[in-house]
């Protein structure tokens, strides 16, 4: 099998699926990012980044945004997700968020390595076809890593899936918290959350990854994102456990495909800030927590979407094949 109909059937199978895996915001967060850069292109990478994505017969950011994060799904793809599934983070040894290749990012394993190799692919005229496609698939999940704070952290929890928290009168993760319940609450598809979060997109920052994943560490250093510790003895959940919920007994992480194609299903985020809820206990997500946060959740969308739209405003052109 050649390698377009290889990634093309790997992409019917995960465009619609939305299973946990190590995301950056979940895979509604991911989505967001890959829709609003498109937005963003300028013509000339417009085109070009259409050209690529016909190949699998695809057009939209949105639609290919998590296939890099859902490799192991399709068994013809499981082995590029053994070789590039740590990719998806940079795991920091110290709190001082200044990142140093060698410590926090050995043998050129992590994220903002992996944009660097990526770019430099997509941006080279000489690279196949299917090379720069598959490096700009690896971009737009990657500027999604780089940009998430539990994604760029120095905390020993498995990027805050090993914190556990209270919501709603039951355990979750840190990491469900902030992949699913900050921009759950919105009650909004990918292309409607898309069009508010593009009135108010932010200035590019920088063209550095590295500063990209600093900026996300020191969001995990400096703004307070981690709730009182959580009891010792709680247990987190089981997989089971984490999408459910007490309305009804809706597995919210199995609709989860739903939710962020039609906004008809909400994860609990929305519910916690509708009822405003309050901490019962040490460790828990109340709906001020979650007015706190949302805006930082989205900010950092938006921050993920200009780095984005910048990097591929300059390699898609000039990666483009001489005419």
């Amino acid at each position: 099998m050649n390698a377009s109909k290889t990634l093309r059937n790997g992409l019917f199978l995960v465009a619609g699926l939305w299973a946990g895996q190590v995301l950056a915001w979940g895979q509604q967060g991911t989505a967001l990012v890959g829709e609003l850069a498109q937005r963003q292109l300028t013509p000339e990478a417009k085109a070009e980044a259409g050209r690529l994505l016909g190949l699998i017969k695809q057009n939209d950011f949105s639609v290919v945004a998590n296939w890099a994060g859902n490799l192991d799904q399709n068994p013809q793809t499981k082995a590029l997700w053994e070789k590039t599934k740590d990719e998806r983070l940079v795991i920091y040894k110290a709190d001082d968020c200044a990142y140093q290749p060698p410590r926090d990012c050995p043998n050129g394993v992590c994220t903002v390595a992996a944009i660097e190799r990526n770019r430099a692919a997509l941006a080279d005229p000489k690279a196949p076809n299917q090379a720069r496609l598959m490096a700009l698939l690896f971009l737009i999940h990657h500027a999604a890593d780089a940009s998430s704070p539990l994604n760029n952290s120095f905390k020993d929890d498995k990027g805050g899936y090993d914190f556990a928290v209270k919501a709603g009168g039951k355990t979750y993760s840190l990491r469900q918290v902030w992949d699913d319940f900050l921009l759950g609450q919105a009650k909004l598809d990918v292309k409607a959350y898309a069009d508010k979060l593009e009135k108010s997109l932010p200035a590019v920052d920088s063209k550095a990854p590295v500063q990209w994943s600093q900026q996300a560490c020191l969001i995990v250093r400096d703004g307070a994102i981690y709730p009182a510790k959580a009891a010792a003895s709680r247990k987190l959940p089981t997989k089971r456990a984490l999408g459910d919920d007490d309305d009804g007994g809706v597995d919210y992480a199995a609709k989860n495909q739903e939710y962020n194609r039609t906004g008809k299903d909400y994860s609990r985020g929305d519910k916690l800030v509708e009822t405003g809820e309050k901490k019962s206990s040490a460790g828990g997500v109340d709906s001020a927590y979650m007015s706190r946060f949302i805006p930082v959740a989205e900010g950092q969308v938006g921050l993920a979407s200009v780095r984005l739209a910048q990097l591929l405003n300059q390699a898609l052109v000039a990666g483009r094949p001489a005419p």
